[in-house]
């Protein structure tokens, strides 16, 4: 997430870290990441 370009307010980035948290399995993985908090566009 450090190395991730976030564009976005607070309130999505914390929408996206809720949604890897709920979504995701034991741990938190790369690919993770890159579905669920890659711009849509």
């Amino acid at each position: 997430l450090k190395q991730l370009s976030w564009t976005g307010n607070i309130r999505e980035f914390r929408n996206v870290i809720e949604r890897l948290i709920i979504l995701g399995d034991k741990s938190i993985t790369e690919a993770d990441v890159d579905t669920y908090a890659a711009p849509l566009g």
